[in-house]
């Protein structure tokens, strides 16, 4: 019988090291790679139903290190960094969004809830905020077109948000001119982050402009969208974003900031792991340090 437990003991310590191994593995599978050019197209159809998103882990200790790792950013830095959020997304039979729920450090939480009718998206938000003592909820309705996508940010009333042919969101601003967004062959190239307006000679003029350029990975999808009812993102994968000041009164005209996006993808071409490195251009502007421009997120899937 000594002989027998000691051997269970023996098995059940592999089967946990095996577990253990299996978790390693899975979050970095030998078989992800970063160069795509060999690997099929994802398949279609797919939903992200889970995400975990880590960020820059120095400094945090104890129960704040969440499956810390270390990671190879696109420039051969190595970063530690650790969980901050994981989030699970639940889908009706149309495929329409219906549940996000995201847990955070310190038992914090984020529930989204979607009801749907003809012509308004009824979200519910439930979030507990660090030292609440309750969860806080909000309730609100969104009217929709006939697309099913959302004609302004909240509740109901006039129109104001304008989508292309492809159901993109190009401008959120028609009273003034210029396009929020500029699409290129389905992708987004440019993005008016902010600006503001003056009147000239009975004209509107814009100055002091916050503008986004985009460009992307071609061949490969995009991931797919998640909030339907917020209209389609851009047809490809992001490859790198540059923010530009015009007519800035601090910085005059110039690109200030940028972000670059590596992918690690699983065999069947979706995907598995994100990695946005943000990086200021000149000094003096948002962020002074890079180690806090890194967010890391990894991506599993259901498909049909």
């Amino acid at each position: 019988m000594k002989t027998s437990f000691l051997s269970i003991l023996f098995l059940l310590s592999l089967l946990a090291m095996a577990i253990s191994c299996k978790k390693d593995r899975d979050l970095h599978p030998n078989d992800w790679v970063t160069d795509p050019t060999n690997l099929p197209q994802p398949p279609k159809g797919c939903k992200i139903v889970r995400t975990t998103y880590k960020d820059p882990s120095d400094g945090r200790t104890g129960d704040l290190l969440w499956e810390p790792e270390t990671i190879t950013l696109d420039d051969g830095r190595k970063m530690p960094i650790s969980c901050v959020a994981k989030t699970v997304y639940t889908y009706d039979k149309q495929g329409r969004i219906i549940e996000i729920h995201t847990q955070l450090l310190n038992n914090l939480y984020w529930l989204y809830k979607y009801t749907y009718t003809t012509d308004f998206v009824i979200t519910y938000q439930e979030y507990l905020a660090l030292r609440a003592t309750k969860p806080t909820i909000e309730i609100d309705s969104t009217s929709l077109n006939g697309q099913g996508l959302i004609n302004r940010y909240r509740g109901s009333g006039e129109s104001y948000l304008i989508y292309n042919q492809d159901y993109q969101l190009v401008d959120d601003s028609p009273n003034r001119p210029g396009y929020t967004q500029v699409f290129v062959d389905g992708n987004m190239v440019e993005r008016v982050e902010y600006q503001s307006w003056g009147m000239r000679d009975g004209e509107w003029f814009p100055y002091d402009r916050f503008l986004q350029y985009f460009t992307y990975i071609l061949p490969r999808p995009n991931l797919p969208v998640i909030h339907q009812f917020r209209g389609n993102e851009s047809r490809s994968l992001p490859l790198k974003e540059v923010w530009q000041l015009e007519s800035s009164p601090d910085f005059g005209t110039q690109k200030v900031y940028q972000k670059t996006y590596t992918y690690w993808y699983d065999q069947q071409g979706q995907v598995r792991r994100r990695i946005v490195h943000g990086k200021p251009l000149i000094g003096g502007w948002l962020i002074e340090d890079d180690l806090y421009g890194v967010g890391v997120t990894d991506f599993e899937y259901e498909c049909p």
